[in-house]
């Protein structure tokens, strides 16, 4: 099936049995059968088309910042968006951005911060690519990115997509996009952008940055390993449980923030998932609440 795949996809960038650690902001994952990097939409187009006709799985792996591979790897297809679909670009004198999902979402937010894009202060700080913050509907209560989304690009194996604000929920970390779309590119609009400086947007960017860094832990990790349960935080959940700094190999939850579960060094996914359990089923027998996680589980635990 691989080798009918590959063959089918001649002309498009990929490898195969590539180690997907350093694609993760965790440096811990096993290999993808085969990594293919696309840069246009009928390319990726050609890539799902082929991988349907070889019974593939197929998935994205954009900045790897909010996902925990196993350590066993993908099996199937593993896309990455670059080129065309990496790309920033200014529109309709500075109301319009659009943007490619393999681009990098803290450029992004600069750009969106430096045209006064207003709720892009919600974004700030925020790693990871263009395609997963959209995805997750980014953002905190200063502002989402769904707040300024126009209209969202994709492809699928079936053709080429196109999705209007008023056809996607934005709710808090999750959107309705069909689950066998990729996104490839967004149109973000803001009706009034204010003056960046004098609404000190930079100033205000950089006051919440100092701040998230000073509540983050600065050690390897996928960002908040659960989400917050209504009315409730999930650290707060963990740190009463007296989880903080508790270890299971390599992986540890985090001193400064009890949600974030990081890499000591040698941390294995197996470590982390395990960590990850062991908190959520803690919080369940003392709370009653489960935790409901906001990393991306992939491949087999």
């Amino acid at each position: 099936m691989l080798a009918e795949f590959i063959k089918d996809i001649q002309g498009i960038e990929h490898a195969c049995d590539v180690s997907l650690k350093k694609f993760t902001t965790f440096s811990i994952g096993g290999p993808a059968d085969v990594l293919v990097s696309v840069s246009h939409p009928q390319d990726l187009h050609r890539v799902l088309v082929a991988a349907q006709k070889s019974n593939l799985p197929v998935m994205v792996l954009g900045g790897g910042s909010n996902v925990l591979i196993s350590d066993t790897g993908v099996r199937g297809v593993v896309v990455h968006l670059v080129g065309e679909l990496a790309e920033i670009k200014e529109q309709q004198d500075g109301h319009e951005i659009l943007v490619g999902a393999g681009a990098s979402f803290p450029m992004l937010t600069k750009k969106a911060l430096e045209l006064g894009f207003e709720s892009a202060l919600g974004w700030f700080g925020t790693p990871g690519q263009v395609g997963g913050a959209l995805k997750m509907n980014a953002g905190t209560r200063l502002g989402e990115i769904g707040d300024v989304v126009h209209t969202v690009f994709g492809v699928s194996a079936s053709g080429f997509h196109e999705f209007t604000k008023e056809n996607i929920t934005f709710a808090y970390r999750t959107t309705n996009f069909p689950s066998d779309v990729i996104l490839t590119k967004a149109l973000l609009h803001c009706d009034n952008p204010v003056d960046p400086e004098k609404e000190n947007l930079r100033a205000k960017a950089k006051e919440l940055y100092q701040k998230r860094l000073s509540t983050q832990p600065k050690m390897k990790s996928a960002g908040s390993m659960f989400k917050n349960p209504p009315g409730d935080f999930a650290g707060r959940l963990i740190e009463s449980c007296g989880l903080k700094e508790m270890s299971i190999g390599g992986a540890q939850i985090s001193a400064v923030h009890a949600n974030f579960i990081v890499n000591t060094g040698d941390a294995t996914a197996q470590d982390v998932y395990q960590l990850a359990m062991h908190v959520q089923k803690s919080v369940f027998e003392k709370f009653r609440i489960l935790l409901e996680f906001e990393v991306k589980l992939i491949g087999n635990f």
